[in-house]
């Protein structure tokens, strides 16, 4: 019987809403998150006190396997526009193209 690993979308999603809140990409934020750079967003959710070990060390990997998982999170609750703007710039990162001021 193949188990699947819990999704913490919604929960990881509502944690960090507020980061969405402007609407406006964070070029940096977008970059880490696309080249894997994860450390931020994991202690923020181990300071959380709602993750333990396991659960922080299940979300990692999904977010290791695929990056777009933890953007996928980030945007649940966002508006359209901003939805919109984040996914297009991730697009460019993975054209590789420079991306320039965007939202």
């Amino acid at each position: 019987m193949r188990v699947e690993s819990p999704d913490y979308r919604e929960l990881i999603g509502a944690l960090f809403a507020d980061e969405f809140a402007d609407g406006a990409v964070d070029l940096e934020a977008l970059r880490s998150i696309h080249a894997g750079e994860f450390g931020t967003w994991l202690t923020a959710l181990d300071r959380s006190g709602l993750f333990g070990k396991e659960a922080l060390a299940t979300v990692a990997e999904q977010w290791r396997r695929d990056p777009r998982v933890l953007l996928d999170a980030l945007l649940a609750d966002a508006d359209d526009v901003t939805r919109r703007r984040w996914l297009m710039a991730w697009s460019s990162l993975d054209r590789q193209e420079p991306l320039g001021q965007i939202g």
